[in-house]
């Protein structure tokens, strides 16, 4: 065995031993509970209604009552019709946060800023879905 073989098998145990860093931060978290990951289930599948009945009832709207919905609100000038589901997207999100992945979180982060740039404090939309008691 040459000194070669040795520093190639050291390399070996040293790169076994160390892992790829993904064992560490996985140690580095606390086991999940039951409780918690029910919870974060629970948030998911009330997400997940939520964001497919707002998109069925988005596509079975017409142009004309998607238009009539912004004039009535009195926000006719930020109806922009390529950026609308993103909006009614982050709409979602904002009732019905859940944890998710970190590139659904950019994308998230995106929507939301397409719909804070256009409605600063101002519902639209859902409003419907929100509970007299629920507004803040």
């Amino acid at each position: 065995m040459g000194k070669g073989a040795r520093s190639n098998a050291a390399k070996r145990t040293a790169v076994a031993c160390a892992g790829d860093g993904k064992e560490q931060q996985r140690k580095a978290m606390p086991p999940e509970t039951n409780a918690q990951k029910l919870a974060r289930l629970r948030a998911l599948v009330a997400f997940g209604k939520a964001a497919n009945a707002e998109a069925t009832r988005y596509i079975d709207m017409e142009e004309e009552e998607v238009v009539e919905e912004y004039r009535r609100a009195g926000r006719l000038h930020c109806y922009d019709p390529d950026n609308e589901w993103k909006k009614r997207f982050a709409r979602v999100y904002k009732l019905h946060p859940c944890p998710c992945s970190k590139q659904m979180a950019a994308e998230i982060e995106e929507f939301t800023f397409y719909l804070e740039e256009n409605e600063d404090d101002f519902r639209m939309g859902l409003y419907s879905l929100i509970g007299p008691g629920d507004q803040y």
